[in-house]
């Protein structure tokens, strides 16, 4: 199912600089992600959001994608489905990419979730997964606000440190490729240190 949704605003010009901050942001992490998932064919955005990332990752990786999300639409002209936040509606094996951009510490049982991305993805295919880590009191104040704003929205937050994290990825057939430390101040507004890591579906 296809949509597109575009708020309005009393405010044109803001919206238009809001909706361009959006798709430059979109654009750069998807130039980030892409040569991780170089070569995929079909690939889920779990958590898409406004969709922007998965959005542009289709012209710089030439692959189908499929964005996921617990709200009714999104912005950009992508195949989307909502889901619950567990269960995604896909078939076994169906992908052989899968991100989860700043997603696992809103998911309110993410064990359950990663053994759905787990189903979905084939054996062999790549997940890229971007989280705050709570390392200093300052991250721990800095994922406080995030849980603050966001908690009527998807509920109470759950931050990780990164070993934690990779022994959830390992429990569920997701073994460490690469890890890769990010600059707090990519997102000035939300100054945490960030991790992304680079996963792949255990073969067996």
């Amino acid at each position: 199912m296809m949509t597109m949704s575009f708020a309005t605003s009393s405010d044109p010009k803001r919206q238009r600089v809001r909706r361009g901050r959006r798709l430059a942001q979109g654009y750069a992490m998807a130039e980030e992600i892409a040569p991780w998932v170089r070569g995929a064919h079909h690939l889920a955005d779990v958590g898409c959001g406004d969709g922007t990332i998965a959005y542009h990752l289709s012209a710089l990786v030439g692959c189908e994608v499929q964005g996921f999300d617990v709200g009714p639409a999104t912005v950009a002209p992508i195949p989307y489905e909502a889901f619950d936040g567990v269960h995604l509606p896909a078939e076994s094996q169906q992908f052989d990419a899968l991100l989860l951009c700043y997603v696992l510490h809103h998911a309110q049982d993410a064990s359950a979730l990663l053994a759905e991305v787990a189903r979905v993805l084939e054996p062999g295919g790549r997940v890229v997964v971007y989280e705050d880590v709570p390392a200093t009191w300052f991250d721990r104040v800095c994922c406080w606000r995030h849980e603050r704003r966001w908690l009527q929205r998807t509920g109470p937050c759950t931050f990780e440190m990164p070993r934690d994290w990779e022994r959830t990825f390992e429990a569920y057939g997701l073994k460490v490729l690469a890890r890769r430390a990010l600059s707090r101040w990519r997102d000035p507004t939300h100054p945490v240190e960030r991790v992304a890591w680079v996963l792949e579906r255990c073969l067996a």
